[in-house]
Formats: structure tokens, sequence, C-alpha cells
């Protein structure tokens, strides 16, 4: 008999099965597959999600304290602004905007530093790396700023006794000038410490002359000018501090009450009997400028001899220019001022005007 060439039907059933168990399997590994992309997709969504989320906050963490730090030092916390900018710095370590913030706080603290809850050299060494730091990018002015302000940490460091070398402090200011020859810190910094030394007033005068000249912070330069001249007292500063006084009032430069107070007590509270260094200081001015001046710095002081000591120094001022008879006739005047009534605070400038008469009228006589 013949084979049968009918195909079998139990074989195809089982092909079937075969080839639809083979289709299933295939799907659901897609769909496993497709699953598994999903979850992946969403789990890097997330970390997006995730790194976008920080970065809002950071940024609005670093936004905040750049703006912090912008207001306090704009109302002068200058500690408080350098911690701000200190901590935006910190925030983003790469953005120059807030490290360049972060060194112009640290040299405005400097300029307006009061040891209180620290000392002069626990701020300084907090704000030395700083400007290290800032100095290491810096060129040109920016650079001969941040060299002087260094030469100034050193200096409120060497204040302290800290061991800080004076050679160190002075080469920080001649390494600015190099750089910036009129640059006002520098010179006005360098003019400081030589008059705290107790060296050349010339010298100091002509690197104060260069720091006016720059035009850069006038205020500034002042401060650190009258603050100079103060430090040692003697009738050659007490001369300068006077014409400086005169030089800001004829300008119309702001002086507050306190430094007003300060340099009037230094030119003109003076011993009534050193008339060799009263004159000295007077003459570093003219007589009429002298008086304007002591009227400018008193104006916001009371006191009852404030009139007569101006009177008296209005005497002298003619005595020392020559014009001995108007002087003779002022301390005359004032004498019977006195003598009608003079209260005990004024007892030393009785007898000083006494004498003057007397000396006056005998040199007359002859």
């Amino acid at each position: 008999m013949a084979a049968s060439t009918q195909p079998d039907p139990g074989k195809a059933n089982e092909s079937e099965q075969a080839s639809r168990k083979g289709t299933s399997l295939a799907t659901v590994l897609k769909w496993v597959g497709g699953a598994t992309a999903g979850i992946s997709l969403l789990l890097a969504l997330n970390q997006v999600t995730g790194l976008v989320q920080n970065f809002r906050v950071h940024h609005k963490e670093f936004s905040e304290a750049m703006k912090a730090g912008e207001q306090q030092q704009e109302r002068g916390d200058y500690p408080a602004a350098f911690e701000s900018f200190k901590h935006a710095a910190e925030l983003d370590p790469i953005d120059r905007g807030a490290q360049k913030r972060e060194a112009q706080a640290a040299m405005l603290w400097l300029e307006n530093v009061h040891a209180q809850n620290q000392t002069f050299t626990e701020i300084a060494n907090q704000l030395l790396p700083v400007l290290d730091k800032a100095l290491s990018s810096a060129n040109g002015q920016d650079a001969a700023d941040l060299l002087a302000h260094i030469g100034w940490a050193n200096f409120l460091r060497s204040r302290d006794g800290s061991g800080t070398a004076g050679d160190l402090v002075v080469k920080s200011y001649e390494d600015a000038i190099k750089i910036d020859p009129q640059n006002p810190y520098a010179n006005a910094m360098l003019a400081h410490w030589i008059l705290w030394k107790n060296e050349s007033q010339q010298q100091a005068k002509q690197h104060f002359a260069a720091a006016l000249n720059s035009g850069r912070v006038r205020p500034y330069v002042r401060s650190l000018q009258l603050s100079g001249y103060s430090n040692v007292v003697s009738a050659e500063n007490q001369a300068e501090l006077l014409r400086v006084a005169d030089e800001m009032r004829q300008q119309g430069e702001p002086l507050g009450p306190e430094q007003r107070s300060r340099v009037f007590n230094q030119v003109f509270m003076f011993p009534l009997d050193e008339r060799e260094e009263l004159g000295q200081v007077l003459r570093s001015v003219k007589s009429e400028d002298a008086l304007a001046t002591y009227d400018w710095l008193s104006s916001e002081r009371t006191g009852g001899d404030l009139r007569l000591r101006r009177e008296y120094i209005a005497a002298f001022s003619l005595e020392v220019a020559g014009q001995t008879a108007e002087a003779l006739s002022a301390y005359k005047s004032l004498q019977q001022q006195l003598g009608k009534n003079s209260p005990y605070h004024s007892l030393t400038l009785t007898v000083t005007v006494n004498d003057a008469v007397k000396r006056l009228s005998d040199s007359k006589a002859k």
C-alpha cells in the first residue's frame, strides 16, 4: 500500500502550538522590555527633575546671599556683607562676581574696622586669605588696591603686637605704588604709616598729595590724613591739621561731628601759654581763614569760652602778623570782657590776655 501524502493533523497542531508559544514569549519579552525602558525613563526623568530642583534651590540661595550682601554693604554693615558674599562664593566657587564682591567687602571692612568683639589680628586673619586669592587673578588698579589693603591688614596686626614686621607693611604699599603710582589707598596708607612712625612729614605730605590727585575715594584719604596728623601731637602736625581742615572747609568737603570735634581740640584747645607753638600753627593759613575754620569746626559745639577763645586767636593772629597796634587793641577789648565776667574756666585765658597786654604795651613804650 502506498504511503499517505496527507499532513499529519497531530504534528500540525504541535507546530502551531509551538509557534503560538514562541509568539507569546516574544510578546511578553517585548512588554517586559518596554516596561523596563519606561521605568528607566521615569527614573531618568526623576533624576533630571531632582537636579533641576536642586539647581533652583541652589540658585535661589545664591541669589539671596548676594542680595543680602548688597543690602548690608549699602548700610555700612561690612562684616555682615563679607559673610554674605563669602557664603555666595562658597555656593558657587566659579562665580567671579561673588568672589569680587567678597574681596570688596573685605577691603571696606578693613577701611572701617573697629576692634570690639574681635581683635585687629583676628579680623585681619579672616580677610587676608580672601585678598590674597583675589590678588592672584587681579592686575592694574585692582591689584594695587588689593595690595594696599593687604598692607593695611598687616599694619592692624602690628598694632596688636602680633609680630608683623613693618617691612612687610611698607612693601605692600610700595608694590602697589609701582603698579599704580597715584593709587589713593597705597599712598594715603603709606603716608599714615610714616606719620605713625613719626618720620618725615614732608614725605607724608607728598604721598597724601598723590592720593588726593588720583580723584578716587577722597573722603577716605581725608580721614587717613586727619587721623595721621592727630596721632602724634606736635606744633608741626597741628599746623598741618589746620591747613587740611581749612582746605576742606573752602572746598566744601564733608567732615562728621566726631572728626570736627577731634580736629578742633587738637588745633585750637592748646595750652594758652605756648605762644611759640601756637604761632607756628596759625602761620599755616591766613588769619581770616584760621577764624573761619575755627567757626566751621566749632559750629556744633557749645560752651561759654568758645567766643572768648576765638577773640584771643584773632588778637594773637594780628600779633603774629606783626600788626602790633591792632593786636594790642584786640587784647584790651578782650581784657575788659574777661574782667566783667570771668568764669572759672576762663581764668587761664585771663592771665594769658593780661600778659599779652603788658607785653605789647611794654614793647610799644620802647
